[in-house]
């Protein structure tokens, strides 16, 4: 059987969540008769590791997205598909419901993968949805918040990571972290977080958040950093930015805090149980499908500050309780998360479109 010839279309080459999904199934892709080509909009990170790893990588040199305008990415999605074979086009985010127009009007099968739920869905995305052979869901969660809009077929393929034959040797040594990894806006409620540790009774404990900060959520850091230093925290509390060593960060973590307002999926939360790390987090949308209340971790009513303050002091109170959760989160995810298991999907989807 021929492995069916996939084009991953990408907004984003850097080390964040969507592209990280997608690159996931990609370096396991050849191994479920899949043969992947990616096109990023512009090179980064992640369009540097799979040319490393051999995967056919294009970049078409835009910090604009993939050209956005219709005509013109039309014409670079022409040059870019022509005498290649592509079975599939598989587009990833909403920010790139374009391609999924321009690809059908190319007569190409296309698969719109959807990873967020906006709070107003627009006439573009509509029409994406109206049109691609298939429409993805990152998450159940997800699927519900799009269920009232019209899309020729639908299916959920949850988010996956693709795991190491063993967890990462923790090592909780020194003072105990507590970690959030997530974007800095108000979205993601870092400020809720930042409150709660304020109020925690041990003071041998660190806070590290980490995550980019856009143009517009330079005064929400400010804001935090003003916090931690009027609260006498800021010897104890760190903004690292960004990190591309995820899981050597949750090697040494104690806990991880997620404490967005929002989430189609959660993949921090993931990343942090696969690593035997329990967890914290709003019980809100697709953080309670990651997420077992009481056994991998804790879900608190969003926006409670004390209630999250007394979860993470009771973990770090008890190290018996960290350990236990953090093994049946590691159990969960290679049983739910791991892209191993769901990568089959994939190749039963892509199957089904070209069909």
């Amino acid at each position: 059987m021929q492995p069916v010839k996939v084009l991953y279309l990408l907004h984003d080459a850097r080390r964040s969540g969507v592209p990280a999904v997608a690159v996931n199934f990609i370096r396991l892709a050849r191994t479920v008769q899949v043969a992947p080509t990616v096109a990023f909009a512009y090179d980064g990170i992640y369009a540097q590791e799979l040319r490393a790893e051999g995967i056919p990588v294009i970049t078409l040199g835009a910090r604009t997205p993939f050209l956005w305008r219709a005509k013109r990415f039309l014409l670079n999605l022409l040059l870019l598909t022509r005498g290649r074979g592509f079975d599939v086009v598989h587009a990833h985010s909403l920010k790139l419901a374009w391609s999924v127009l321009c690809a059908r009007a190319l007569g190409l099968p296309v698969v719109f993968h959807i990873h967020e739920m906006p709070r107003r869905i627009g006439w573009l995305v509509r029409q994406a949805m109206l049109r691609a052979d298939e429409v993805v869901f990152c998450s159940q969660t997800c699927a519900e918040h799009f269920a009232g809009v019209p899309a020729r077929r639908r299916r959920t393929i949850v988010n996956a990571l693709e795991l190491a034959p063993e967890p990462p040797v923790r090592n909780e040594g020194g003072r105990l972290r507590v970690v959030m990894i997530a974007s800095l806006n108000r979205n993601k409620g870092q400020d809720l977080l930042l409150e709660a540790f304020s109020r925690l009774a041990r003071n041998d404990v660190e806070l590290w958040l980490y995550g980019t900060t856009g143009l517009s959520a330079r005064g929400y850091v400010r804001d935090l950093k003003k916090f931690a230093e009027r609260n006498g925290l800021a010897g104890r509390v760190f903004f690292p930015g960004a990190t591309h060593k995820v899981m050597s960060v949750l090697a040494e973590a104690a806990l991880l805090v997620h404490t967005s307002w929002s989430e189609s999926f959660g993949m921090a939360l993931v990343e942090a149980q696969s690593c035997g790390v329990p967890v914290v987090a709003h019980a809100l949308e697709g953080m309670r499908e990651v997420v077992q209340d009481g056994v991998t971790g804790f879900l608190v009513q969003p926006g409670n500050v004390d209630q999250l303050a007394a979860r993470i002091e009771l973990l770090l109170e008890d190290p018996a309780l960290r350990r236990s959760m953090g093994s049946a989160g590691a159990r969960m995810v290679r049983e739910r998360f791991s892209m191993a298991v769901r990568a089959p999907e994939y190749l039963d989807l892509y199957r089904e479109v070209c069909r």
